[in-house]
Order: structure tokens, then C-alpha cells, then sequence
């Protein structure tokens, strides 16, 4: 791999040897267990800007002794590139520390301030030169050498809170999530249930249709009722006024035939009235009058077993005279 130093404008560096952040193998840390492997470490990445190498603590406000530019995947593990301060690399060749321990965002990542795009995790931000690393010997600077019987060790990672990144660098932090805690997956989102609109407009036309009839039929029943109340009204004083059948069929005929045949009913009423008057005084007893003889045949048909309007209406065709009488006054 090539190896390209960056030299900062406003810090004298010196480039440094590559130096093994993470070895292979298994790594456990309060239960969470990690396999790094070559696959794993190819995953890392750098942030948008240089980490620090920071001297003797992982706090923020600690000095730094250089900056990592750069990743690299060994025969053994994941390697930093540094570069380092003066101070820094005097630190390093008295010998003032002899280990590291690293700052890794596992999950999330960043967003980058130019593009707007997520540097996905996981992500080296830091490092931190000490006396007593969580890994020991298996970040001893500048060791190649995998420690035996060394896979089942305490991590000494170090999860890297996002505020306190962002306070320091200036960083706008996307998707940061504890290391130990996975993201937890989103509810998949509901689809809005699709009303059927044709079959609802064929439903409620249907409905307004049967409200329409509906309607129809209470107002023809109210306009026949209105006539059969008038024609009861108009014969009350006639010797047929209990005659409620009667009404009603007058109330299906037209209204000039039904007009004609009141009309006639009221005449022949006053008729029979003048009839009965001189019946009882000793004149004929015998149906002498047209409205007689049609109240005598209705009554006739009646006692066969025929309603009132059938009686009417078989007279009208086997007696027409009876009919015609009654509206002729003959």
C-alpha cells in the first residue's frame, strides 16, 4: 500500500512508523464479544478529519502528540499511519509510553460537512498513548508479533460519546448509537387500506334510489288519501257518508269520472231522500231511482262474496245500463 504523508500547514510533523491498533482475533468488552478479522479491518475508516494521538489520556482537552492519516491491514491486524509533533515524537523516543488504546465509533458514523454524505462506521477517531491499555501487550507500539494464547482479551476500545466529538472538532454527528446496543430496526411502515370508490358511488346510488321510491309512493299514497277525505267529505250529507269503500274506489277513477259519479251520487241521494219521504207517507216501496238500483245490485254481487270495488266493477260490465243511469240520471 502507498503510503502518502500529509504535512499540516500550521504543525511541524514527522512521519512515524505504522503502528498495530487492533489485533486478529476475539475481543470481548462488558459481554460484547467482537471478531476482528481481515475482513473486519478493511471496514475501517477515518473520519473527515485527522485523528488525534493524544498523550496519556482519552479526555479531549488532552494535548496531542500527532495525528493518524492513514489506515493499513497487515498480516496481523489493522495498522495506523501517524504523524507526529515535535513534542510527540520526543515523547515517543524517551520511551514515555509504551502502549495505545484506540477511539472506535462501531456504529453510525459522520457526515460530512463538504458532501453531506455518512462516513459510515466503524471509524477510527482517536487514539490515546498510556501506561496500562485494557489490551496490554497487544497494543504494545510497534509490536508485529500476535501474542500467544492472546484471543481472549479485554477490550480496549473506547467508545467515543458524539457530543463531546462534536464540541472539539466541530462535527455533525449522524446515526451515533451506543456500541453495546443495536440500532433497533424501524416499524415497517403500514400501507393506507384503499377504499373501493366504485363499489361505495354503486351502494349509495342504490341507496338513493330506494329512498326515492320510497318517497314516490308516500306522496301518490298521501294525494289518494287527500281524495278519498274530499269525496268523504263531499257525500258526507248523501245516504251513502259511511260508504269508505266507496270513497276509495272513486279515489282510483279519474278525476272526471269520479267528479261526475259524486255529482250523480249527491242528485240520486236527494232523489232517494224525496223517495223515502213519499214512501213513508204511502207511496211504492220498490228500488224506483238509478242510485236504488246501483246500491241494490252492489249489494246483490257483495252477498256472492265480492268486495265493493269488485261489485262496482262487474256491474260496470254486466249491467253498463246501471252505470250509465247513475251518471246520466236516467
Amino acid at each position: 500500500m502507498d503510503t502518502i504523508t500529509l504535512i499540516d500547514e500550521y504543525v511541524a510533523v514527522t512521519p512515524g512508523e505504522p503502528y498495530r491498533l487492533l489485533p486478529f482475533g476475539r475481543i470481548v468488552k462488558n459481554g460484547k464479544v467482537r471478531e476482528i478479522t481481515r475482513e473486519l479491518a478493511a471496514r475501517f475508516r477515518l473520519p473527515h478529519f485527522k485523528p488525534p494521538i493524544k498523550l496519556g489520556s482519552h479526555k479531549e482537552e488532552t494535548p496531542a502528540g500527532g495525528h493518524i492519516i492513514g489506515l493499513e491491514v497487515r498480516a496481523d491486524g489493522l495498522y495506523a499511519i501517524p504523524e507526529y509533533t515535535d513534542g510527540g515524537m520526543a515523547t515517543l523516543t524517551t520511551g514515555g509510553f509504551r502502549y495505545h488504546s484506540p477511539e472506535i465509533v462501531w456504529d453510525g458514523g459522520f457526515e460530512n460537512p463538504q458532501t453531506g454524505e455518512l462516513i459510515a462506521g466503524p471509524l477510527i477517531v482517536g487514539d490515546a498513548l498510556l501506561h496500562t491499555p485494557h489490551l496490554g501487550e497487544a497494543t504494545a507500539l510497534y509490536s508485529i508479533e500476535p501474542i500467544p494464547g492472546g484471543t481472549h482479551m479485554s477490550e480496549n476500545t473506547v467508545t467515543v460519546p458524539a457530543g463531546a466529538l462534536g464540541q472539539v472538532y466541530g462535527l455533525h454527528v449522524s446515526r451515533q448509537c451506543p456500541a453495546d446496543q443495536p440500532e433497533p430496526a424501524p416499524t415497517p411502515a403500514q400501507p393506507e387500506p384503499q377504499e373501493d370508490y366504485a363499489a361505495k358511488v354503486t351502494e349509495l346510488t342504490a341507496r338513493l334510489q330506494v329512498i326515492e321510491a320510497e318517497k314516490a309512493q308516500l306522496e301518490a299514497d298521501r294525494a289518494r288519501q287527500s281524495r278519498v277525505d274530499a269525496y268523504a267529505a263531499e257525500l258526507k250529507a248523501t245516504t251513502l257518508h259511511e260508504d269508505a269503500e266507496l270513497f276509495g274506489v272513486l279515489a282510483e277513477l279519474p278525476e272526471d269520472a269520479a267528479k261526475a259519479i259524486t255529482q250523480r251520487i249527491k242528485a240520486l241521494s236527494e232523489q232517494a231522500k224525496a223517495a223515502k219521504l213519499t214512501t213513508d207517507i204511502g207511496g211504492n216501496s220498490e228500488h224506483t231511482t238509478p242510485i236504488d238500483k246501483f246500491n241494490a245490485a252492489i249489494e246483490a254481487k257483495m252477498k256472492d262474496g265480492l268486495s265493493r270495488n269488485d261489485a262496482l266493477m262487474a256491474i260496470a260490465k254486466e249491467q253498463p245500463e246501471i252505470i250509465a243511469a247513475v251518471r246520466g240520471g236516467k
